[in-house]
């Protein structure tokens, strides 16, 4: 089975994680997929593309399950942050306005992932969750400079030390998502989303998009080095181990 899924139609390049089972969850092989995908979206000049997940989840951030059978995870994951922020890099910087669209759960990198569009839409009854300190990591995928930049240090901090959840509601209200519907209205308000970005002038796209940089996220390519490089320093250390053995123990 393929981890992303891609297709083309209409100049919309729509991108679907797909490990149904594990919610989505990054191993390698979805985040090359998802890397692939986003380089073909941009060589096909898509004026728009659509990232989202299958089974009615989103993304559950990265898998635990190959962080802890890794016999280096410190390395693994080192590579695993490259390949993900090469697409984050891509998400930023490409001509086109790509939206992600949030059924289930967004957890983790798949915070990042999703802030890192330039428009949400999210199903009313999904979560988010920073969820890295549960496991004793930093933010990757963009998660600590998005989130800090939208909503400000104070409540940045609140997310990443308490690990708690956050609704639609309230993720809507920080400005995190741009349009909440109901589940079975997902499909119709996208394809409504769709059919007015499409109604005007595409060409505005990539300078726009690079005024919000400039503006927002100044220094992106410098912070998810420094993402990178932290979160590999602890996923090397021993400690990692006893806490994702904690933590399955848990579950």
């Amino acid at each position: 089975m393929d981890e992303v899924l891609a297709s083309f139609q209409d100049n919309v390049f729509t991108i679907t994680l797909n490990r149904p089972d594990r919610k989505n969850a990054m191993d390698t092989g979805l985040l090359v997929g998802l890397l692939k995908a986003l380089e073909k979206a941009r060589e096909e000049k898509a004026n728009i593309v659509i990232i989202r997940g299958s089974g009615k989840a989103f993304c559950a951030g990265g898998d635990l399950v190959e962080f802890r059978e890794s016999a280096d995870p410190g390395t693994r994951i080192d590579a695993m942050a490259e390949t993900l922020h090469k697409g984050i890099k891509i998400i930023r910087e490409i001509d086109a306005i790509v939206i992600s669209v949030i059924e289930g759960v967004a957890v983790g990198a798949g915070i990042g992932l999703a802030l890192a569009c330039d428009i949400t839409l999210a199903t009313k009854n999904s979560i988010m969750n920073m969820g890295y300190r549960r496991i004793g990591l930093t933010p990757d995928g963009g998660g600590s400079i998005f989130l800090p930049r939208l909503i400000g240090a104070k409540r940045f901090n609140e997310l990443y030390l308490l690990s708690r959840n956050i609704d639609m509601k309230e993720a809507k209200e920080m400005g995190l998502v741009n349009f909440v519907c109901e589940e079975d209205e997902l499909e119709e308000r996208l394809q409504s989303i769709i059919n007015e970005l499409k109604a005007l002038p595409m060409e505005t796209i990539g300078r726009f998009k690079d005024l919000v940089n400039h503006s927002c996220f100044f220094g992106l390519h410098d912070h998810l080095d420094k993402e990178k490089q932290y979160v590999s320093e602890l996923a090397a250390d021993s400690l990692f181990k006893e806490r994702l053995d904690a933590f399955f123990r848990k579950r």
